[in-house]
């Protein structure tokens, strides 16, 4: 495989990653799967950086903890991906791995809101 065409390859394996349900994407992840999944993070690809918190704050496959989950989350909520600046958000409402701060919290859930993004139930 050609480096291009690998590039290309791991791309849509973080598109695909980041359109699943976090539960299901996540939840099918070998180990081998969370160190490819945390060297892309790493990386830059917010996706990978969301899917990351969602691991540590769940507690799939490493530790929990809410402290790494938010660290992830805001890498991923600064550039952008709303999914992340909901779960950021909740963070700080819950007082979840920050001091909890409901200013914080709206700021988030409100740039959330703006790209359409609404909890599913």
């Amino acid at each position: 495989m050609t480096k291009p065409v690998r590039r290309v390859s791991h791309l849509l394996i973080v598109l695909a990653l980041a359109a699943m349900a976090c539960t299901t994407s996540i939840g099918l992840l070998p180990p081998a799967g969370i160190t490819d999944l945390r060297s892309r993070a790493q990386a830059g690809v917010p996706g990978a950086q969301f899917n990351l918190g969602v691991i540590y704050a769940e507690g799939r496959g490493v530790q929990q903890d809410d402290a790494q989950a938010v660290y992830w989350y805001r890498l991923a909520a600064e550039q952008g991906l709303a999914q992340a600046q909901y779960h950021l958000g909740d963070m700080y409402a819950e007082g979840r791995g920050v001091s909890q701060n409901t200013a914080e919290a709206t700021r988030w859930y409100d740039l959330a809101e703006a790209q359409g993004y609404t909890r599913e139930p």
